[in-house]
């Protein structure tokens, strides 16, 4: 699962979701629609396993981020 998040520096979390994905190459489609509308904005695509701590937070990968 791949999970697609824009960066939002103004917010109390600056992560904002913008889809899930199980597919990278519609996690990127997605991400162009972003940047279409923000040339400049910042993101970070994860890649999740379904895997969990020892504290119940889901442990991701970073793909890809500017």
């Amino acid at each position: 699962m791949y999970q697609v998040y824009v960066m939002d520096d103004a917010a109390f979390d600056p992560k904002k979701l913008v889809g899930e994905f199980s597919n990278i190459d519609n996690a990127r489609i997605r991400l162009e629609k972003e940047l279409v509308k923000d040339k400049d904005a910042k993101y970070i695509i994860e890649q999740t396993t379904g895997h969990v701590d020892s504290y119940g937070e889901l442990l991701t990968t970073v793909i890809e981020e500017n």
